[in-house]
């Protein structure tokens, strides 16, 4: 018999799950930059008229790497957390507000340059970009919380 009560070994347990929800900084810094390619896109194909495959082609290359890198994670840990934000219900409403900034910020972004003002929407790019940005990490802040807390759904 173990000399830790049943509740703190569950505790830890969880603990040492929620750690797995948690990603490295290159991670962030990459997401950083890729909300910023995405945020961006009107500014992107704006500027470069003819180049507009390569942007479409880099931001596939984006996809595919965070995909991997998912799955690459969750093979070498062995640890398989639910993909579904719904399983998590404290990082739900920042989802959901992670979308609606992204949402209006892309939609003013693409106004700002259909209406040719490029100055003004560089200036916009980044408060969204770090608005999402931080929201993101709230996100992971909340999925962590509720592993450790057992909250998590199926």
């Amino acid at each position: 018999m173990s000399d830790t009560p049943e509740l703190d070994q569950v505790a830890d347990a969880r603990r040492r799950i929620a750690a797995h929800a948690r990603f490295p900084v290159v991670y962030w810094v990459l997401s950083g930059v890729a909300l910023v390619i995405a945020s961006g896109l009107p500014i992107w194909f704006s500027l470069l008229p003819g180049g507009r495959s390569y942007i479409e082609w880099a931001l596939v290359a984006i996809v595919f790497a965070s995909a991997i890198y998912s799955w690459s994670r969750r093979r070498r840990s062995g640890v398989y957390l639910p993909k579904r934000i719904g399983s998590y219900p404290g990082a739900l409403p920042f989802w959901l507000a992670s979308i609606v900034i992204m949402i209006i910020g892309f939609a003013g972004i693409n106004v700002l340059v259909n209406n040719e003002q490029l100055g003004i929407a560089f200036l916009v790019l980044p408060v969204v970009a770090i608005a999402v940005f931080g929201i993101q990490i709230k996100i992971r802040s909340a999925m962590v919380r509720d592993i450790e807390e057992g909250r998590v759904r199926p």
